[in-house]
């Protein structure tokens, strides 16, 4: 299952493991809420009674709001393509199109090649709403038997229809729609409509009794995360916490004052050249005694 929507750095493969790991209390502090993974999976587990969600920036604030009340529910919205010029003109004023519309969800470069994106604009405009074209009609006109009207099952039809039809190359490229895979998981946090969201920096945060506080901070020496995290401020702010923090990053952070509790192995997607690329993730604490025996699962 996915948990949150997808946003670059997502713990959603990690985010169960993780939670299984971390303490029980009263309120889950998700500082560095980004995609929500964590969030969504401290929710599920019954382990807290409130579980705050806190990101600095408002796009995903907003984004995850959004999808709680509903609003990408296929039965009330049906998404127009957006194009590559839609995308840098609206990146930085709606969630939606920043997260869902860009390359390995990282927000900055669009979702699709110049010289694929008129097919992947027909076969969206086919499932979503329907439409056809003279493109489809040449690589694929077995589409027109097709007719259902939920876009879910068009969805799958077509693939399925791609697949069994298609040269091997040809149907990699039509079948791969990822912006309406994506917007099926945002789809499904209408459940999280207990969550609450907060926009606001790691450095606002107030400390309560029975807060589980865990940061998912932008990691250092990444290069796709915003160079303008300053990784030394936030080590200080957690040394100094006179509460414990949990945070993740990879195992090669520079300072050298906390405990790592719990390392394991995963493919890393923020490598822009090579996805498959093996990085150690880690979980961290500013406490010596951190409550159990540290881990190493590979």
């Amino acid at each position: 299952m996915n948990y949150g929507f997808p946003y670059m750095g997502n713990k959603s493969k990690i985010a169960p493991e993780l939670i299984s790991l971390l303490p029980g209390g009263e309120r889950f502090i998700d500082l560095f809420g980004g995609g929500a993974a964590m969030s969504h999976v401290a929710l599920l587990s019954g382990k807290y009674k409130t579980v705050v969600y806190s990101d600095y920036n408002p796009l995903p604030c907003k984004l995850l709001k959004q999808a709680i009340r509903g609003e990408f529910s296929y039965k009330r919205f049906k998404p127009k393509f957006i194009s590559r010029e839609d995308f840098q003109r609206l990146k930085g004023k709606s969630g939606y199109i920043r997260y869902i519309w860009s390359f390995g969800n990282q927000g900055e470069e669009y979702l699709f090649g110049r010289d694929k994106e008129p097919l992947k604009r027909a076969a969206h405009n086919f499932i979503v709403f329907g439409k056809g074209s003279e493109l489809l009609e040449n690589l694929l006109p077995e589409y027109k038997t097709i007719n259902c009207t939920d876009i879910k099952q068009r969805r799958l039809k077509f693939k399925m229809l791609v697949l069994s039809k298609m040269q091997k190359s040809d149907a990699e490229h039509l079948q791969q729609l990822q912006q309406l895979e994506r917007l099926q998981q945002l789809e499904r946090l209408q459940q999280l409509e207990r969550l609450e969201i907060l926009n606001r920096s790691y450095t606002d945060y107030e400390y309560q009794q029975g807060d589980v506080i865990y940061c998912d901070p932008p990691y250092e020496g990444v290069k796709q995360y915003d160079s303008k995290f300053d990784s030394k401020a936030f080590y200080d702010w957690v040394a100094s916490s006179p509460y414990q923090v949990w945070f993740s990053s990879y195992d090669n952070i520079t300072d050298t004052r906390f405990t790592r509790v719990w390392e394991k192995e995963i493919k890393s997607t923020l490598s822009s050249t090579n996805n498959a690329c093996q990085k150690l993730e880690c979980l961290y604490t500013n406490r010596k005694d951190s409550g159990f025996a540290q881990l190493s699962l590979f």
